[in-house]
């Protein structure tokens, strides 16, 4: 992204900018704080709910993560690494997890020990096959209508007069830099 895009971006979008560097720390705190700071802006877009499902996402990824450097984990290990407040919500969060077929693990009741698998499907059936082909086309036309989206607005006399007004504001980082070849 241009250095423009990227100052207008912060300028416009603040809120959401912080939510997205703090998500990036992997730390559910950060995200958590950047959520009560910007409480205000989230619910006036009616965007809070979304706000709180990248919050629950967190967990998640940070849980899947685990799964791949780990062969077998206790309930509060992963309650500790996932910043999550007791086992029992670890448990609660690999249940579902596995439930809904994004890890693949079982837990020991007995002892509290989550035993991480690898992923049981060999992607050669013709179920899979379909649905991948289904990704695939929800995909590109999901495509299509960002290319329909981005061709609207360069076409918006709104958007053109207020780009050309901006144009002489252009910094050097917008531009590629020439590779020297000589040195004089």
């Amino acid at each position: 992204m241009s250095a423009m895009g990227q100052r207008n971006l912060k300028n416009y979008c603040q809120p959401y900018y912080d939510l997205a560097n703090s998500y990036s720390t992997d730390k559910i705190s950060e995200v958590e704080s950047a959520v009560t700071i910007n409480r205000e802006k989230f619910e006036s877009d009616n965007n809070l709910g979304l706000v709180k499902q990248v919050v629950s996402s967190l967990s998640k990824r940070n849980i899947q993560r685990l799964t791949q450097m780990y062969l077998t984990l206790s309930l509060e290990d992963i309650a500790n690494r996932v910043q999550l407040n007791t086992s029992k919500e670890a448990e609660l969060h690999v249940l579902q997890m596995i439930q809904d077929g994004e890890i693949f693990a079982t837990i020991n009741q007995k002892d509290g020990m989550v035993s991480f698998h690898e992923d049981p499907e060999q992607y050669k059936t013709c179920e899979m096959i379909k649905h991948i082909d289904s990704s695939i086309q929800r995909i590109m036309a999901l495509s299509k209508k960002l290319i329909a989206v981005d061709e609207n607005i360069s076409c918006d006399p709104t958007y053109l007069a207020k780009a050309g007004r901006e144009r002489h504001r252009y910094d050097f980082d917008d531009y590629d830099s020439v590779p020297q070849r000589f040195n004089m």
